[in-house]
């Protein structure tokens, strides 16, 4: 049932244990990833030759963002039909406090960023578009959406 939680919901069986991969379809490779490795600071992590070329990045807790031009291609690959998602949102969770040197870092490249915002609970984000339009949210969040204090994994 949407909205159940391990609080309500106890089996652990079926509750997925956090985010694997995030894949993005990308018009230039070697431009989103200039934008996700040094403006974004992920590490890459992994890189693919033709024919499944891709890159990976770190976003933490062992979860990777991959970039894949739509020609990318083998068992496994193609996001939907090579169509993309047309225009993705997604959010990384950031430094407490770092807001405003995100966000300075971000102007002096020559990005246009909204926020901070401020959301339930006092925390705040950023947003940012990505080379193809993507928004990607980065988070100073102390609480999360059920209200349980965010835990972050140091290194």
């Amino acid at each position: 049932m949407a909205g159940d939680s391990t609080a309500t919901n106890p089996d652990r069986t079926f509750h997925p244990g956090g985010l694997l991969e995030l894949v993005l379809e990308v018009s230039d490779l070697n431009r989103s990833v200039a934008f996700y490795r040094d403006v974004l600071s992920l590490v890459e992590v992994e890189r693919w030759p033709e024919p499944r070329l891709g890159v990976w990045l770190s976003i933490g807790r062992n979860a990777v963002l991959g970039l894949w031009p739509p020609r990318s291609g083998g068992p496994g690959v193609g996001i939907a039909g090579a169509r993309g998602g047309a225009h993705v949102h997604f959010a990384l969770y950031v430094a407490p406090g770092s807001l405003p040197s995100w966000k300075a870092r971000l102007e002096s490249g020559g990005n246009q960023v909204e926020g901070p915002v401020t959301f339930g609970h006092g925390n705040q984000s950023l947003f940012v578009e990505d080379p193809d339009g993507n928004v990607v949210e980065l988070g100073d969040w102390t609480v999360d959406w059920a209200g349980h204090e965010v835990t972050r994994k140091e290194g």
